[in-house]
């Protein structure tokens, strides 16, 4: 059995510092209310204090996509070591898809997160918008998902005319 490759382990250690990341961000902006106004810098809102319910909406909607996301990257994981010994294996298929389905259910939840931010920090009197469209990044993670996830049974039929074929010599 071959060794598994240095950039294996490096990748390993970048998918567990994204999954951090990605965890961890969303949560600290919304601590901090000069982080929430310069998140918000380009959105054209202006947020004074962010109170505790502004707080809770805010986390929620963004931390939402983030676990989404952090699952599918944690689901990465044991399909590192397989891939940085180049062989091909049915959790490499599976892991591809849990990961194209994640990116998917981000893309197509990016449009409903944004409208209830948008909806909760204008909620004042007289203030109140809702903006409902479609970002580029939306249909862009959704078409990768699309394309992650038509890939997973690939390989792992892939991985299964091999093994069959492996039986034959």
């Amino acid at each position: 059995m071959s060794q598994v490759n240095p950039a294996a382990r490096r990748a390993g250690i970048a998918v567990l510092a994204a999954i951090a990341f990605t965890v961890v961000a969303p949560v600290a902006i919304w601590f901090d209310d000069r982080l929430v106004a310069l998140a918000l810098l380009g959105q054209g809102v202006v947020v004074g204090p962010v109170s505790p319910a502004l707080r809770a909406v805010g986390i929620g909607t963004t931390l939402l996509p983030s676990l989404c996301l952090a699952w599918g990257l944690f689901g990465l994981m044991p399909a590192l070591r397989p891939i940085g010994r180049g062989e091909v294996a049915p959790r490499v298929g599976a892991a591809l898809h849990r990961l194209g389905l994640s990116v998917l259910l981000v893309g197509l939840y990016e449009p409903i997160g944004r409208t209830v931010l948008l909806a909760a920090l204008t909620l004042a009197p007289g203030r109140l918008a809702i903006e409902i469209g479609i970002s580029t990044d939306a249909v862009l993670l959704v078409a990768l998902g699309a394309v992650l996830m038509a890939l997973g049974p690939v390989l792992r039929s892939a991985a299964a005319a091999l093994e069959e074929n492996q039986g034959f010599v």
